[in-house]
């Protein structure tokens, strides 16, 4: 009961902009829910392999790569609030040409428009979440913000698993037939469309540093990081964004290689049907909004990178009896924890990532995170697809558990063990 009043408590103190853009997350978590459960299935049913599914996968995120820095810019100077439209309007006019295209040069260029779109949402959405929150908030915000979006999911993926059936009595064509996933884009399109509204409703401006520098580790303060960069020098922090960064490089060569292909992988080695699917990745939806949910309770006892590094460390053994066990009810429960775990730490490393820099450097810092993470995702989508073809995801489970693990190594060695290395050298000076 506590902790549920915890929360309204933050929820009435969160601004204007914070709850329309609260709906706005929401909204759109709706139409990524169709979007993900269903991309990989209707480019796959048109007769493509997984090869080329790979390439696909990594378009966006080699457009991204190449982007992020100049949408960071761009928001900066014209606002986040702009790029957000733009970004879901993009979105709108690429879900409606997949649903059109069939050829293999039209789905490789609107897989760039989808990269462009996901660009201006991915890099807007850290920065416009700090600005339009006080320090001793933002912790809470980013990680009601990420809930939101995986609560909306949830009833997304509920929603787009029954929609094939629906569209093949409808069509008179076979469930997992182009025309079913092709109108279920459509429908994902349409719920985007209505996620336009309250990002309409958003106005310019900024809550940053509305309560100073003493409450700017939020549920943190049992464990302090280094203080935000309000108090640094005006100097470009180049160590420390290298030391954030270099982490979502792994995260991302693992992710990448696997998180896209799971609908996939239940496909081919357990033939679940649609309406199976979207059970479990709603499931998968309500295990992680919760999880994200108790992610500040953690963060509080224990500091948000030591609680980001334990939630990683403990989502491998679930990695891995997802991709080795040959029972799908096993393999269901290893799918539902391993996306908990992993997920509940990446709200409290995007807030804590801001909080270091500071307002000054936030665009950079957020375009550089989606930079190097989309960067190494399409890498290893491509890679993935590749792998698919031959031996299959035996190795790409392999890789993803060794990156999963590289990464937490990182985090721990550049923001928890340096920090007591520093607290040793004090304490004996």
């Amino acid at each position: 009961m506590r902790f549920a009043r915890r929360y309204v408590t933050q929820l009435r103190q969160f601004a204007p902009n914070a709850r329309w853009y609260l709906v706005y997350t929401f909204l759109s978590g709706l139409g990524f829910g169709i979007y993900r459960l269903f991309y990989n299935l209707y480019v796959l049913s048109l007769g493509n392999n997984a090869a080329f599914l790979g390439l696909l996968v990594a378009v966006p995120g080699l457009v991204i790569t190449v982007l992020a820095l100049p949408i960071g810019a761009l928001g900066a100077r014209t606002g986040f609030r702009a790029t957000l439209i733009a970004g879901v309007a993009i979105m709108i006019g690429s879900l409606i040409g997949i649903a059109q295209e069939t050829s293999a040069l039209a789905l490789i260029l609107l897989a760039a428009t989808l990269g462009l779109s996901r660009g201006l949402l991915d890099v807007s959405n850290a920065p416009f979440v700090a600005e339009n929150s006080a320090d001793r908030e933002r912790t809470h915000l980013f990680s009601v913000q990420f809930a939101v979006r995986i609560f909306a999911g949830f009833f997304g993926y509920s929603l787009a698993g029954a929609l094939p059936a629906l569209f093949s009595r409808m069509l008179n064509v076979g469930a997992e037939s182009p025309q079913a996933y092709r109108a279920a884009l459509l429908c994902g399109a349409g719920v985007f469309f209505v996620a336009l509204l309250p990002l309409l409703r958003l106005k310019d401006g900024s809550r940053d540093a509305a309560s100073g520098s003493a409450g700017s580790q939020g549920l943190s303060s049992t464990h302090p990081v280094a203080p935000p960069a309000e108090s640094s020098p005006s100097r470009l922090p180049v160590r420390l964004l290298i030391r954030l960064f270099t982490p979502e490089i792994a995260i991302g060569l693992g992710a990448g290689a696997l998180v896209p292909f799971l609908n996939v992988f239940f496909k081919t080695k357990f033939g679940v049907s649609d309406a199976l699917l979207g059970i479990l990745y709603a499931g998968q939806s309500v295990a992680m909004g919760v999880a994200i949910l108790l992610g500040p309770i953690l963060a509080a006892r224990l500091g948000r990178p030591r609680a980001v590094v334990a939630t990683q460390l403990l989502s491998i053994p679930f990695l891995i009896l997802l991709g080795f066990t040959p029972f799908v009810a096993p393999a269901a429960i290893g799918f539902l924890m391993r996306a908990s775990l992993m997920n509940m730490g990446h709200p409290l490393y995007s807030a804590f990532s801001m909080d270091q820099v500071g307002p000054k450097y936030r665009a950079l810092a957020s375009g550089l995170l989606v930079m190097t993470s989309q960067g190494s995702r399409a890498l290893s989508s491509w890679l993935s697809g590749i792998l698919q073809e031959g031996p299959g995801f035996t190795p790409v489970f392999a890789i993803t558990c060794v990156c999963y693990f590289t990464a937490s190594v990182l985090i721990f060695a550049f923001f928890i063990r340096s920090k007591q290395n520093r607290y040793r050298s004090a304490t004996r000076s």
